[in-house]
């Protein structure tokens, strides 16, 4: 039964980690890259139905797969790296929260995982922004200005994904 659960978790891994590489490529072939959090997407689905520690592991290792294959988020400046540790928390705090409050809505989670998500984000910049001689206020502000589409379409795209996809699981469970 244990390695059942793993091999899921592994699919259900492996394949959030290749949408949020492709996701981003064909958001950025468009023209809409960063504006629209296209990696946030799949991440977020996924992390609806991983344990914490693959939701987080994928979280983590996304920004650094989707880097060393399309140069995007770069590495220097550290985007990449800032990534990592935001997607990090971003698909532990939806894990952990379903793992052990199945019931709390979609919507609630990810409006608790976005909050989160944006304080660790500007914590990492309050950090790093000294070293590179950015205003830390000003990015701040720019950078939430500009998350606020992708916010809302994480918030449009995610929650009725999660219910369809759980809903789906339940029609067709041990066929």
């Amino acid at each position: 039964m244990h390695e059942e659960i793993t091999i899921t978790q592994i699919i259900i891994a492996s394949i959030t980690a290749a949408c949020a590489v492709v996701l981003p490529i064909l958001f950025h072939l468009v023209g809409l890259g960063s504006l629209f959090l296209p990696m946030f997407i799949p991440l977020a689905i996924g992390s609806f139905f991983m344990t914490p520690f693959y939701a987080c592991f994928t979280g983590a290792i996304a920004p650094i797969a989707s880097s060393l294959l399309t140069g995007m988020p770069p590495l220097y400046p550290p985007i990449a790296l800032l990534m990592v540790i935001e997607l990090f928390f971003f698909c532990l705090i939806i894990s952990l929260i379903i793992y052990h409050a199945p019931k709390i809505n979609a919507y609630i989670i990810m409006i608790i995982a976005i909050i989160i998500d944006r304080f660790v984000l500007y914590m990492l910049y309050a950090l790093v922004f000294p070293y590179f001689h950015i205003s830390f206020a000003l990015f701040s502000v720019y950078d939430l200005l500009k998350s606020i589409p992708g916010i809302i379409l994480l918030l449009m795209i995610v929650p009725p994904a999660v219910m369809g996809l759980k809903k789906l699981m339940k029609n067709y469970s041990g066929r």
